[in-house]
């Protein structure tokens, strides 16, 4: 049991360690008003419950520059992109007390949609004379929804948990039953879920 248990803390440190996003170009705002643009480099964190790692992502001017963090306390948004491309936006977005990580912005409305990506661990179990946990590494996504007043934003799927899309998402969108009859005619699942959520900012009050 004890061996068990020091190979997930294994697996969970290393997914922390040792599997970042690639340095890109992107434009940092900061709290204070001001603005910088370099290379950027995010963390990418285990899925699940338990979340390894610092929130805080490396910025440098350019890749002879020194290294620097920055993270929730000084950043207000990371922007990648510029008018000639689609852009992308990253916010720091509490999803509990005292705990904001970097979310990408798939839906600005009444009800926003984020999401991440997380790495998650598929292990293969040989069962010879000397059994072993093997496996590989993937990426896999996680969801969030937050409306504006909100106070911390809700996980409403994630691969590595046993969420009911269904249950929650009617939960979630229970203020509209326009929203609530679709779900419950089964018109929308985790593969629709921007569209769900433009609709409800589109049909509910």
């Amino acid at each position: 049991m004890l061996k068990k248990i020091l190979i997930i803390i294994t697996i969970l440190c290393f997914s922390s360690a040792h599997s970042q996003h690639e340095w890109t170009p992107a434009k940092v705002l900061l709290k204070n008003g001001t603005s910088f643009r370099g290379l950027v480099k995010f963390p990418k964190h285990s899925g699940g419950l338990i979340s390894i790692g610092s929130t805080a992502f490396k910025y440098k001017k350019n890749r002879k520059s020194k290294t620097e963090k920055y993270g929730n306390e000084a950043v207000q948004e990371v922007i990648f992109g510029d008018e000639t491309f689609a852009t992308v936006h990253y916010k720091y977005v509490p999803i509990r007390a005292n705990k904001h990580i970097l979310l990408k912005e798939v839906v600005r409305g009444k009800v926003s949609l984020y999401s991440r990506t997380v790495l998650l661990f598929q292990d293969t179990y040989l069962p010879d004379l000397n059994p072993k946990i093997t496996g590989y590494y993937y990426d896999d996504t996680q969801f969030y929804l937050k409306r504006k007043q909100e106070q911390v934003a809700k996980l409403i799927a994630d691969p590595n948990t046993f969420i009911s899309f269904p249950l929650e998402t009617k939960k979630y969108f229970s203020d509209c039953k326009e929203i609530v009859d679709y779900l419950d005619n089964d018109l929308y699942d985790l593969n629709n879920l921007i569209e769900l959520v433009e609709d409800y900012n589109l049909l509910c009050e």
